[in-house]
């Protein structure tokens, strides 16, 4: 029988083939660096303001450039330049610039001195330089796509501990249909959409060195326990800080700007703003199973539709 690969975290067991093996991490160098990944209006940013919350740890907006710089090769200072270039871009999808609220020039400064630049170098030091703004020690990653390039991250950055939020799809679905960048209005896609989203996550796990799965519901319902789940796992100390991000959540708004996308529209502050506003706020448990009363018996069907069978192996139970 071919050999079996098992790969466990909470509420995730992935099996394919016969004996167990394990994937080998490299001594590590650096300390564990967490990316925040999965389907869009996930709770993603929910745990991205959370971890924020800790005094040693600064999460940033999203960033978007990293699928953009992780194929760049040539000479160091072509490659130095070019790296700068796709991380000051003020694009939505190629980087998000104008939302970190750092100097380019300083940026700039920092690349200059790496000795034999490398986009892994250069992209710690991106990190580095804005951790340093938030007067944190360490750093992450909130990037609801990059789920779907996790394994290069990986191979970029060894430290990265992928942390894949899943949220049940209708809940999800209802809010992603609100936003300018949902997929598409009808029901039946956007579930289609969520299990796509989902899957890939869950399907690279076996690859990863390090991943863990949350439940958007379980960080709302039971925040204190799953928070200090997530400490251990990143080698923090929890803090209780970390249950009154509202503070944090309000500076995050406060940052984002009206952005350019890169098909030519224009987005926006106030349209940023308004998809995020809860961050403000603390964890609203009425937003747990809140199709129950805000979807019609016609609408969960069709999330349903597009969502199983995903949807029911993870243990959203179709509704009555």
């Amino acid at each position: 029988m071919a050999d079996k690969l098992v790969f466990e975290s909470p509420r995730v067991t992935l099996q394919i083939g016969g004996r167990p093996s394990r994937v080998t991490a490299p001594r590590a160098t650096h300390n564990p660096f967490p990316v925040i990944v999965g389907c869009p209006r996930s709770g993603t940013s929910l745990l991205a303001v959370m971890l924020d919350a800790h005094s040693q740890l600064a999460i940033p907006p999203e960033t978007s450039f990293l699928p953009n710089v992780m194929a760049l090769a040539g000479a160091p200072e072509s490659l130095r330049r070019r790296f700068f270039d796709i991380v000051t871009t003020d694009r939505m999808t190629i980087s998000n610039w104008s939302d970190f609220g750092l100097d380019k020039d300083l940026f700039w400064r920092r690349l200059h001195a790496i000795p034999s630049f490398t986009v892994a170098a250069g992209t710690r030091a991106f990190y580095a330089l804005y951790g340093e703004g938030q007067r944190k020690a360490r750093t992450g990653d909130k990037t609801p796509g990059y789920v779907f390039t996790m394994q290069h991250i990986q191979a970029l950055l060894p430290e990265a501990h992928f942390i894949h939020v899943i949220r049940d799809p209708r809940d999800t679905a209802m809010s992603w249909r609100k936003t300018w960048f949902a997929p598409s209005q009808d029901y039946a896609v956007l579930g289609a959409f969520w299990r796509q989203n989902v899957d890939v996550g869950r399907r690279a796990a076996p690859s990863l060195r390090h991943y863990q799965e949350i439940r958007f519901e379980d960080l709302v319902l039971h925040p204190e326990a799953e928070l200090k789940r997530l400490c251990a796992y990143l080698s923090l100390a929890y803090e209780p800080a970390m249950l009154d991000s509202g503070a944090r959540g309000e500076a995050r708004l406060a940052r984002l700007q009206g952005r350019a996308h890169a098909d030519g529209r224009v987005i926006a502050r106030d349209e940023r703003t308004r998809i995020h506003v809860n961050l403000a706020r603390p964890p609203m448990a009425e937003r747990v199973e809140a199709w129950r009363r805000e979807m019609s018996d016609a609408e969960r069907r069709q999330v349903e539709s597009g969502a199983q069978p995903l949807m029911r192996e993870l243990g959203y139970e179709a509704g009555a």
